[in-house]
């Protein structure tokens, strides 16, 4: 891939990225990666790891690498405050945050570089991200649409959309060449964008505590009129798969309820919950049905698969975030 001119070089970058628990062999793994993509340097979040992370990064990677511990863990949204945080501290001009799980492909880099040039042609540094794909989205598992959904929807879910859904599930249908692709929110792991961007709009919001805070920060960035462009050339291994990832079973419903984590299931619903009422509700009596609807479908699984106390407790995770209920939950915590 040839550089245009006036793309930002390698050295230019900071990557920050958060890590906890006994995740050492994956971050290394993605370190390694990074070094043969030349970033300039990484920023890490030591967010309750069970290893002496400053220790052995540091006679590893010498001053390339800066560990900011945390104590303990504090919550995924905390620590990416921090890394966000910390990352414009430096003196680099670009920021990509990666998952501590997520290792790119060769070349990405590069190609999120060229991407973002040929972007701020058309939307300004400070109102513009582009994104890497995860390889289960090029392969067609996770689609760029599903990363917004409609206008009052509840729980990804609107009645609008159950054509659609049924068309998409049809034996047959083929999966197209994935392009630059336009999207509506994203995830953190993979996105680069110029510092300006986070003086604009400010820093994660630390309330979400687990899951959702990167939505809500990216959903900043399109509301404004600003852009995020998922870039298919840039792609990134997930080490670990995402405990969301349902092409396991026929669709969010049976996922959902044959979740088998109480923690996960609590904020990452709750969370949901509060986004969409807060940020993506217009008409609410189309958010209400969608919720009546969504629940209706959820119920009739919920007694199929004799999983009626599951039923009750997402409502009950839902309708916490309907009443604007974030952060830490004593009855959820981290361990």
């Amino acid at each position: 891939m040839i550089p245009l001119p006036n793309t930002p070089v390698p050295g230019d970058v900071v990557v920050a990225l958060v890590t906890y628990g006994d995740r050492k062999a994956m971050l290394l793994s993605v370190l390694d990666q990074l070094r043969e993509e030349r970033v300039g340097r990484i920023v890490i979040i030591d967010n309750g790891a069970h290893w002496p992370v400053a220790k052995d990064l540091v006679e590893q990677f010498g001053d390339w690498v800066w560990v900011v511990s945390m104590g303990s863990n504090m919550g995924s949204a905390q620590g990416f405050v921090t890394a966000f945080e910390t990352a414009v501290q430096t003196d680099k001009p670009f920021v990509w945050i990666l998952d501590d799980d997520n290792r790119p492909e060769p070349g990405c880099l590069a190609a999120l570089q060229v991407a973002h040039t040929e972007e701020a042609e058309r939307t300004p540094q400070d109102l513009l991200a582009v994104v890497a794909m995860r390889t289960e989205h090029f392969s067609g598992n996770v689609s760029a649409k599903q990363l917004m959904t409609r206008w009052d929807s509840f729980s990804g879910f609107h009645v609008a959309d159950l054509v659609s859904k049924v068309a998409h599930r049809l034996p047959g249908r083929r999966q197209s060449r994935p392009h630059r692709v336009e999207l509506g929110v994203t995830h953190f792991g993979g996105m680069f964008f110029h510092r300006s961007l986070v003086e604009r709009i400010g820093l994660p919001q630390r309330e979400f505590f687990m899951y959702g805070d990167d939505t809500e920060f990216t959903w900043r960035i399109t509301c404004q009129g600003g852009r995020i462009i998922q870039v298919p050339e840039a792609l990134v291994e997930d080490l670990q798969g995402s405990f969301q990832q349902t092409s396991h079973v026929r669709n969010r419903f049976i996922g959902a309820l044959l979740s088998d984590s109480d923690f996960r299931t609590y904020y990452s619903v709750r969370n949901l919950a509060y986004f969409e009422s807060r940020f993506r509700r217009r008409r609410r009596a189309m958010f209400a049905l969608n919720r009546q609807a969504y629940f209706a479908i959820l119920h009739c699984y919920a007694r199929r698969l004799g999983k009626m106390d599951r039923y009750h407790f997402i409502r009950a995770s839902a309708d916490e975030g309907l009443r604007g209920q974030l952060g830490p939950n004593d009855r959820y915590p981290l361990r």
